[in-house]
């Protein structure tokens, strides 16, 4: 093929939106310079490069056609685009399916076919892309019960789609997921039961202390297995020496040994060696993990003498309850003893925990509510939960503080919590929703009949009369036999309230006490008593004996944040809020975890007023609009009072995979129906732990959408 072909093929090959047009365009350029002048003396600096590519490509056009001794460039072209060595050439345009070309503008507009080609190309990159997206491992899955356009079109619904059941769950997800055999453990069981250890705080969180540990104990745990494999081969002829002196000999030349040995190569990828070997106290290190090791066999030879009447061995039971080898335990609120469900579906064992029209309980439900599976409503046991049960569990009025991320679960350790009191036979006030309680409670009463108080008290007779019936609706069976004396009912109530407490009181005794139950059923029932009976009832409840008595408060740092509630006889110009402290609803509680905020937004730690029988759990949020001052400096505070800090970290790597069987098994999102591809892919697990932080709401979502 001659030159001038190949330049022909080489600007045809290269059409496009931009030169398409270069070729038919060259006489008109030329034509168009000589009117203008072939200097461009007066052309824009665009028309100037314009009409040099454009004359530059005429040259060298010409210079093929001009030593065939021809004077029409025409003929020349014409000649070359006949040839039948171009017939094959696909992209070969002519002058009519050519883009438009305005010489005015210098603009090219591609042709309607042009455009559709157009299109079809980036429609086929776009699908290449999706298809190459799909293909990747670690991403989320497609829902084969996902309704297509086609399927819209056709008139299906999502209610011609199979239903979900529990044969669709993976055998895997079903040998994982444990559940506690009593459905929910009592506080004794749930403080000794065995759990894996949670995931440790980033060092750059500002505590790396805990960090170090684990990473020496990575260190310690890879030497300890390279000595154990060395060793265990060896122990058998030691144990089988019947001269004491000989086993003595034995064991000093195999600690001579074990050092030389570990510091040989095992191969390319062998940690212990090319990494820890070099360490300066690498020999202690291995001098450490043999004599662990050999403890190890000491105590194995006498446990296989020391076996039970059950045949288990005391080393097996030790085996058993430690939390290096322990799995994670769910307990199923459907397998208490109280298992029914409220209007709302939610376990009466958690009332009042509900969800508000505009001040929703957390997100903890949601995981209840988007579930297939209606039998069942789990909570993961995680080891947060084991050291608040353990503080509760003693009565001795611990006072427990519950910290942690947003999104951490601690919402759903202290639902645990009070499904685990109450099937203790706690009496529990749980109070789920601190954000509603501190700013709707309707209107405010000023209150001059509390024996005692030092300073202006005020009450919330709407907001007592809900708490007075949540508590007598939760608890009546548990409440009899205690009674509210005479001088607590003075107390808290004026002479005409107690004439009105004696109209609704029948079986009153003879010294003036009236039943708790019977006191609370008044409350709930009167909004003008509510008040009275809220605080009779709580005093007694925090200082008789018979009953454990807990109190669980989640949203506690709202309490803490700019107040709602305003009055004139606190300040004239109502431009004070009333601290929560001084409103009767609050004050016992607020009193017994022992912290308080002045006027002036200053935290301070005061004289706790425990509960004599039980103890107090309180929760922070950090989904709410909460200034993070009040609640970084209620944490000091609480910390400075000697309470009980419980932090609830994000998920393990164990945790989360129980967690996605535990999705699988209820019928959660997307994994309701894969068949346990998702829990046995550990890149989709690993990509889903990386896109929620290792945090149940976020890892929630990730399942979902």
């Amino acid at each position: 093929m001659t030159n001038a072909k190949l330049l022909l093929r080489q600007v045809t090959l290269k059409l496009n939106r931009r030169d398409s047009s270069c070729m038919r365009n060259i006489g008109r350029s030329m034509l168009t310079s000589s009117k203008k002048g072939i200097n461009g003396a007066f052309l824009s600096q665009h028309e100037k490069i314009h009409m040099s590519q454009t004359r530059d490509t005429f040259y060298q056009v010409r210079s093929f056609v001009k030593p065939r001794g021809t004077s029409s460039i025409g003929d020349v072209l014409n000649e070359e685009l006949a040839s039948p060595e171009l017939d094959n050439v696909q992209d070969l345009k002519t002058s009519e399916d050519m883009d438009f070309y305005d010489p005015l503008t210098f603009e090219y507009y591609p042709t309607q076919e042009d455009q559709d080609e157009e299109k079809e190309m980036e429609e086929a990159r776009r699908q290449a892309i999706r298809e190459e997206l799909d293909s990747r491992s670690g991403r989320l899955w497609k829902d084969r019960w996902e309704l297509t356009d086609e399927d819209w079109s056709s008139g299906k619904s999502y209610d011609d789609l199979p239903d979900w059941t529990e044969e669709l769950c993976s055998r895997v997800s079903r040998e994982r997921v444990r559940v506690h055999p009593d459905g929910v453990p009592t506080l004794s069981k749930l403080s000794t039961l065995a759990l894996p250890p949670p995931s440790l705080p980033h060092p750059a969180l500002g505590n790396p202390k805990p960090y170090v540990k684990h990473r020496k104990k990575v260190i310690f745990d890879a030497i300890y297995a390279r000595v154990q494999q060395f060793a265990e081969p060896r122990m058998e002829k030691i144990l089988n020496m019947g001269d004491w002196d000989e086993k003595q000999k034995a064991v000093d030349e195999l600690f001579e040994q074990v050092q030389e040995e570990l510091q040989k190569s095992d191969g390319d990828d062998d940690y212990v060696h090319i990494v820890l070997g070099s360490q300066p106290n690498f020999p202690i290190l291995v001098e450490q993990a043999l004599e662990k090791y050999l403890r190890k066999v000491v105590r194995d030879e006498k446990a296989s003498f020391q076996v039970d009447d059950n045949g288990q061995s005391q080393n097996e039971e030790e085996h058993e309850n430690s939390d290096e080898t322990a799995v994670p335990v769910f307990m199923d609120l459907m397998k208490a003893k109280d298992a029914s469900l409220d209007e709302k579906g939610i376990p009466k064992v958690l009332h009042p925990l509900t969800s508000h029209k505009r001040d929703g309980t957390g997100r903890m439900l949601e995981e209840w509510e988007l579930a297939a599976n209606v039998k069942t409503k789990r909570i993961m046991i995680r080891q947060c939960t084991r050291d608040i049960a353990h503080a509760l569990d003693q009565c001795n009025g611990s006072r427990v503080f519950v910290t942690g991320r947003k999104g951490a679960g601690k919402t759903a350790a202290l639902a645990a919590i009070v499904a685990s009191a109450r099937e203790s036979g706690h009496i529990v006030l749980y109070l789920p929703d601190g954000d509603r309680l501190r700013k709707h409670g309707f209107y405010v009463e000023v209150n001059n009949h509390v024996q005692g108080a030092k300073e202006k008290l005020f009450d919330i007779p709407m907001l007592s009369k809900e708490v007075c019936s949540q508590l007598c609706q939760s608890h009546a069976k548990d409440m009899g036999g205690i009674t509210v004396a005479k001088e607590t009912l003075e107390k808290f109530m004026s002479k005409d309230q107690l004439k009105k407490l004696s109209n609704f009181i029948e079986n009153a005794a003879d010294d003036g006490s009236v039943l708790l139950g019977d006191l609370l059923k008044v409350g709930g029932d009167n909004a003008p008593l509510a008040a009275g009976c809220y605080g009779a009832a709580i005093d007694t409840l925090m200082t008789q004996t018979s009953k454990p008595f807990t109190v669980v408060m989640d949203q506690f740092n709202c309490y803490y944040d700019y107040g709602h509630y305003f009055h004139g006889e606190y300040d004239k110009l109502a431009k004070r809020s009333i601290p929560l402290d001084k409103i009767t609803l609050f004050r016992p509680l607020i009193h017994a975890v022992g912290v308080v905020k002045s006027d002036d937004h200053n935290f301070s730690a005061i004289e706790p007023k425990p509960i004599t029988c039980g103890g107090i759990v309180v929760g922070i949020t950090q989904s709410h609009a909460v200034a993070n001052r009040f609640t970084t400096e209620l944490t000091s505070a609480i910390k400075e009072s000697n309470a009980k800090v419980v932090d609830v970290p994000q998920y393990s790597a164990i945790e989360v995979d129980h967690i996605l069987a535990n999705f699988e098994i209820i019928g959660i999102g997307r994994l309701r129906f894969d068949r346990g591809e998702t829990v046995m892919d550990k890149h989709e697990v690993a990509f889903l732990r990386m896109v929620s932080g290792g945090l149940g709401q976020p890892l929630l979502d990730a399942c979902v959408q």
